[in-house]
């Protein structure tokens, strides 16, 4: 009886949801005080996987965005930045798109804007409200991607700008647990844990959470991409045996993992056109120059697809250790074998194979490796 109740009130929520959606068109009308005559407004969002983009232009301090969508959309507002084009967007806000009247008013440009007229705007707004503070901590820290070549070079800046902006980047990714976790009915918090799912030290933290989430957001396309990447990560999880693998190098020698047994290794995944893992290379640079004395290596896994671009990355990043690649990108057996979603990613593994940690950066790093070899943790500044 109790699962008859449960199948009747799924067959609802999709009856009710299909009913709204045959209703699909939106309207967003948005005022900012300060918007200039002519500054042009860009709506950007992805739809069937195809990145779709509108435009207009501020008049009267005033703009209009009209479409349709089948199912809800989040997207962003930019002003004055094509996405298309630009590197970085350095103003937006984010929108969900669903049937209604969705309105924006800013004392600003689109600096301090609020999201109102639709239910899923008005929870969005609610998350918003409760990181004012976090958001303004951040537009105090200048991003180190739009500094001048000359702050470029104080290199202590730089570094100091990057730990706090990561720490605010963490703050905010548990900040969405605690919201998702509070919202349980709500599509926002499917959609943040949609977002979540990508870093690799949270996935057992969003299957907590998702495994709160009403049934019926569980049917969803997000929910079976969540289910499927949380199902992927648990492929080999500390405490397993790492599998054994061999992989040519730049020079097609090929190197497998075991002949690394007996030793600590950083298995290391990347790519040469990952940033965030070519950031992570002068960390990785002093701990293994620190560490390798104490019976600790790292092998290097590339997913990249062209051999120039990836040894013109080993060559320009000076990396000194074992570097394989099969070629193959996302589609390599080791990558899928080892249960990768995105990289940065890695895994710490005993002299024995056993895997005793995963996804470890920065000082994380190096603190999991002075526990092991009772040392003091390399500086960072």
């Amino acid at each position: 009886m109790k699962k008859l109740h449960k199948l009747l009130i799924i067959f609802l929520f999709i009856v009710g949801y299909i009913s709204v959606y045959g209703q699909t068109a939106f309207t967003i009308t948005g005022y900012g005080q300060k918007l200039r005559e002519g500054d042009s407004l860009f709506l950007s969002y992805k739809e069937n996987g195809k990145f779709i983009q509108k435009s207009t232009t501020a008049l009267h301090h005033k703009f209009t965005f009209t479409g349709s969508v089948k199912y809800p959309t989040k997207a962003y507002i930019s002003r004055n930045q094509n996405p298309a084009y630009a590197y970085f967007i350095t103003e937006s806000i984010h929108v969900f798109l669903e049937p209604g009247e969705i309105e924006i008013n800013s004392p600003d440009t689109l600096t301090g804007a609020v999201v109102s007229g639709t239910a899923l705007n008005e929870t969005l707004q609610k998350f918003a409200n409760q990181q004012a503070q976090l958001k303004q901590k951040k537009r105090l820290i200048k991003d180190p991607d739009q500094f001048t070549e000359s702050e470029k070079k104080d290199t202590a800046l730089v570094n100091y700008n990057k730990r706090e902006l990561e720490k605010l980047y963490y703050e905010e990714a548990d900040n969405k647990l605690e919201f998702a976790k509070m919202h349980p009915d709500s599509y926002v918090s499917l959609d943040m844990l949609y977002d979540l799912s990508r870093i690799n030290t949270y996935i057992f933290k969003v299957e907590e959470v998702y495994n709160t989430l009403a049934d019926n957001l569980k049917q969803s396309e997000y929910a079976a991409i969540i289910h499927e990447r949380i199902k992927t990560k648990k492929k080999l999880i500390p405490g397993m045996k790492a599998f054994d693998f061999s992989m040519k190098d730049a020079n097609g020698i090929t190197v497998s993992l075991s002949e690394f047994n007996g030793k600590y290794v950083l298995l290391d995944f990347w790519a040469s056109w990952c940033g965030p893992c070519r950031e992570e290379h002068p960390n990785l640079l002093r701990t293994y120059e620190h560490y390798q004395k104490y019976n600790f290596t790292i092998l290097s896994v590339s997913i990249d697809t062209d051999k120039q671009k990836w040894t013109e990355a080993i060559i320009k990043d000076k990396l000194s250790w074992p570097q394989v690649s099969d070629l193959k990108g996302h589609n390599s057996e080791v990558y899928q074998k080892y249960g990768i979603t995105s990289i940065p990613s890695n895994f710490l593994i005993a002299p024995d194979g056993t895997v005793i940690a995963k996804d470890l950066k920065g000082t994380f790093l190096t603190q999991e490796l002075s526990k092991i070899f009772f040392k003091e943790p390399l500086s960072h500044r």
